[in-house]
């Protein structure tokens, strides 16, 4: 197999291409070898990752929009009497979670690239699911927001940070349809979040009657979900122990194919960021990939 992929599927073909972007132009493009991966090669790759990656996400995602919504469900289990919420108190609390959840965004699409999707996106599985347990135990309002203000924080960088993790992965066609395989999450949140709701506001242990324990035991499974997904999550492609040797570089070859120049490297671990394709996007809008 690895004499058939170096002979059919990886025939480098040497490019004398210069692609000027404005004033500038790509460092060592010249040099950049477009690959032709084979084709068969090419599906064995985007199916392991289809079974090993989008099912993680997809469950990250679906905690995601239980964990953001179950604060409805406590409602109706009492929350709203427990801690006097008259007025427009619960709405400020809904609120309350979308300041962070906005203003994060942008700046934790950088800090992923530092710390490494497979570490970051577990580790905002887990914060938010510490917030969200945590919740279950608030005595009034002011707990309420404290809590509502750090799960938006923990959330806010999830769904660019999930992007920008399968980009590293699928080549930018196969993209679209990967997204919306997780993102089918979230209309499945309301009935899963909901039956589990039901079930949980009949506990009554302790001092805390029906809904704190919708938020304590929904907290809990999400933290388990994320201590087990960082074990399993690969960093980049060349880091995934569930592709054979010839595989990974294949994996690592189509994406600096997919890249067109515009990064030096073929490898995405080694990827800087530069403002100067933050400036074309702005300059160039009819640009495209």
């Amino acid at each position: 197999m690895d004499s058939n992929l170096c002979s059919q599927g990886l025939n480098a073909k040497a490019q004398n291409e210069k692609v000027e972007y404005g004033e500038k132009v790509p460092p060592n493009y010249d040099e950049i070898q477009q690959v032709q991966v084979d084709p068969a090669v090419n599906r064995r790759i985007t199916y392991r990752f289809d079974t090993h990656i989008i099912p993680w996400l997809f469950g990250i995602w679906l905690l995601a929009f239980i964990d953001r919504s179950n604060i409805g469900n406590a409602r109706i289990d009492g929350l709203a009497t427990d801690l006097k919420l008259n007025g427009d108190k619960f709405n400020v609390a809904l609120a309350v979670f979308y300041i962070p959840y906005v203003l994060v965004d942008v700046p934790s699409n950088w800090v992923v690239k530092y710390f490494g999707a497979n570490y970051y996106l577990p580790g905002l599985l887990i914060a938010w699911g510490i917030v969200s347990l945590c919740t279950g135990f608030v005595k009034d309002y002011g707990g309420l927001l404290a809590c509502r203000f750090f799960l938006g924080l923990c959330e806010g960088g999830l769904l660019g940070g999930m992007i920008l993790y399968l980009s590293m992965f699928y080549r930018r066609h196969e993209l679209l349809f990967r997204i919306g395989m997780f993102y089918c999450a979230a209309p499945l949140s309301g009935a899963f979040g909901g039956l589990l709701a039901t079930g949980l506001a009949e506990i009554r242990h302790s001092g805390y009657n029906r809904w704190p324990w919708i938020f304590i035991v929904e907290g809990g499974i999400t933290v388990v979900y994320g201590l087990v997904a960082i074990f399993f999550l690969p960093a980049t492609p060349s880091h995934a122990k569930f592709l054979e040797d010839f595989e990974r570089e294949a994996a690592v070859y189509r994406m600096g194919l997919d890249a067109h120049g515009a990064t030096p490297t073929s490898k995405v671990e080694s990827e800087k960021f530069s403002w100067h394709w933050v400036s074309i996007t702005v300059k160039y809008p009819q640009i495209k990939s």
